[in-house]
């Protein structure tokens, strides 16, 4: 009986540096940067918002604007979002509204057509688009978060400005020819996009943004574009240090309580689960999980729940959000379909426990490795079962933080343990 499971909320302990005071480290970064330099009174300066859930990205973007501002410049937000949103304006609108920056809120237009313009080409055949929008600008600020990427891994860049600026003011067409190359495009192509677009398009500022461990702004690093693409190197070097990970590698089953657009462009982070699923390309060696379930999709996510196709076991309730369309397209311009697969789905929370347990080879309850975790992207806290406890009871990163409890379930079959 999955009622005689007994588990116990756990703490990781990771590292912790932040910025304490967001908007005077804006007002003196942008002050040391050679913006100044870049921007005339009047200027038309675009900034780009992707659709990764970006701790503070409101408070950013719009210290951002009003030092663009004082310096009697026009900015406007540029949606930069490849596919995402639908692969439509308005889409890609909703998707900036659900993290609060909508055009009454932040005083500025949003320029979200998908127009574009190819710029040239790489490799010799390789064609690059750029917005048509962006392109017509006085100038261009590159702003996103610099992580680790879920589909592929590089030491020159992954997930940060460089491809804010070759898949998201590419748009739907540019993301859907670099993706068309699969895991090939987004690791060579995208450094060379990059270098192109900043050749060739008025790109006169890099922001890079990177999270700690609870996901805390810790840095914002101002760049001229010359330089975009060694300090997305340097930044994702420092992100791979501080991103945060499972405690123990291997696992029978583990739940999660939610994927989502804003927790990661797969829905889940495939760093934290290890599990790409590309075909030809090679797993993430840990952590090793038997049975994965998801019991819902967050409402950030407007019914696109791509990375869904990464567990072995969801619900109902969660099917029945998606909106296949918006998933559809996204997964087609990705070109990694398997991630929108859905999986065995069951009527309740209750229902995917126990067919997990059932079908994870391992013949004594008392031995099962079980983990509960709200999202891929909040690891702070998790509840472990008592046979995953004893793997980790002596890291000294690692604190017991409450009583064992049964793993027990309302009459609808929906866990109580909630993180």
């Amino acid at each position: 009986m999955i009622e005689d499971i007994e588990v116990r909320k756990i703490k990781q302990n990771f590292i912790k540096t932040k910025i304490d005071n967001l908007s005077e480290y804006v007002h003196q970064s942008f002050k040391k940067s050679d913006l100044k330099n870049r921007i005339k009174p009047g200027d038309k300066i675009g900034i780009t918002v992707g659709s990764r859930g970006i701790t503070n990205i409101k408070l950013i973007v719009k210290d951002i604007i009003s030092e663009l501002k004082n310096l009697n410049a026009s900015p406007f937000i540029l949606p930069a979002m490849g596919s995402h949103g639908g692969a439509n304006s308005e889409g890609q609108k909703d998707v900036l509204a659900s993290y609060g920056i909508t055009q009454k809120e932040m005083g500025v237009p949003i320029m979200a057509s998908m127009d574009v313009i190819q710029i040239g080409i790489v490799e010799n055949k390789i064609p690059i688009y750029f917005s048509k929008i962006a392109m017509e600008a006085d100038g261009i600020i590159a702003l996103n978060r610099v992580k680790m990427h879920t589909d592929f891994k590089s030491n020159i860049v992954e997930s940060g400005m460089s491809k804010i600026l070759a898949i998201g003011l590419g748009k739907a067409k540019g993301a859907s020819s670099i993706h068309s190359l699969g895991v090939y495009g987004l690791k060579n192509v995208i450094p060379q996009a990059a270098e192109l677009i900043i050749s060739m398009a008025p790109i006169i500022q890099g922001i890079g943004i990177l999270e700690n461990s609870y996901d805390q702004t810790m840095k914002i690093s101002f760049i001229p574009p010359e330089g975009i693409i060694k300090v997305d190197s340097e930044l994702l070097k420092i992100s791979k240090e501080v991103m945060p990970m499972l405690p123990i590698d291997d696992l029978d089953v583990v739940i999660a309580q939610e994927i989502g657009k804003n927790i990661s462009g797969t829905g889940f982070d495939t760093n934290v689960i290890g599990r790409l699923y590309i075909n030809g390309e090679k797993e993430i060696v840990k952590p090793r999980i038997k049975r994965l379930i998801v019991f819902d999709l967050t409402e950030e996510s407007h019914g696109n729940a791509l990375g869904i196709g990464l567990a072995d076991i969801t619900t109902r309730h969660l099917v029945n959000k998606i909106n296949y369309k918006d998933m559809y397209a996204n997964t087609i311009t990705s070109t990694f379909l398997n991630r929108a697969k859905i999986p065995l789905t069951t009527d309740s929370e209750k229902e995917a426990v126990e067919i997990a347990v059932k079908t994870c080879w391992k013949l004594e309850q008392s031995e099962l490795q079980l983990l509960i975790m709200k999202n891929t992207l909040d690891l702070e806290y998790l509840y472990v079962s008592k046979a995953a406890w004893d793997k980790i009871k002596d890291d000294k990163n690692i604190d017991a933080c409450g009583e064992w409890e049964k793993l027990t379930f309302t009459k609808n079959g929906k866990m109580k343990i909630r993180l």
